[in-house]
């Protein structure tokens, strides 16, 4: 679908309630997702971003926790992409900026991400709440993931070949997946080193 948008199981450590300085690392394009809602099937192009906490609480091998979102990839006036994108941002969008808006923008950027625990069937959810902007002048903590961006438009396989299997599962149910896949390439060297590796980015939000 393109990573451009406009108005148009297992066993985890939960990551800690509250407040925390969070970087955007991964975007992931899973293509046209079919659901159902009050017995109504639709069909949207979703996408999934993952943040990681850099605060002092980490998982029990030391990473920082992370946190995702799946979401609409759509700037409609009431997609809670927009609304997400619009407090991370600290302002809304432009009548320009809704033609055409380019997701990769967010990948690497920085900002204070509220989670919340909820419970549901006896099973407790960390939850992405809100994001708002960095402060002026908080310090930044040092990225510790590696940038993942997978564009089902041009498809990165040493990207793919990091995924969870679910996540691979999920995106290969999508039309675009499964176009994809039939000419799936081969395996990259696993010595790569991971996309985005090392990558700086500006101390101001760029998008």
């Amino acid at each position: 679908m393109g990573l451009s948008v406009s108005d148009s199981g297992g066993s985890f450590e939960l990551p800690p309630a509250g407040v925390h300085v969070a970087r955007c690392y991964r975007l992931i394009d899973l293509g046209t997702q079919t659901s159902n809602w009050q017995g109504k099937e639709t069909r949207q192009p979703k996408i999934s971003l993952a943040w990681e906490l850099l605060g002092d609480e980490r998982t029990s091998d030391g990473r920082p926790f992370s946190i995702t979102r799946r979401l609409t990839a759509s700037l409609g006036e009431k997609a809670t992409l927009r609304a997400l994108l619009k407090s991370w941002r600290g302002r809304d969008f432009t009548a320009e900026e809704l033609k055409r808006f380019d997701l990769k923008t967010v990948v690497g950027v920085y900002g204070l991400a509220n989670v919340v625990h909820e419970t549901r069937d006896g099973n407790t959810y960390a939850n992405l709440a809100s994001l708002m902007p960095l402060p002026k002048g908080m310090p930044k903590p040092e990225a510790v993931n590696g940038i993942q961006v997978f564009d089902l438009s041009n498809p990165d396989n040493n990207v793919w070949e990091q995924l969870s299997q679910k996540m691979q599962e999920t995106i290969l149910e999508s039309p675009e997946g499964k176009a994809w896949f039939n000419g799936h390439p081969a395996a990259p060297d696993p010595t790569t080193e991971p996309v985005g590796a090392g990558v700086d980015f500006d101390d101001e939000i760029p998008f």
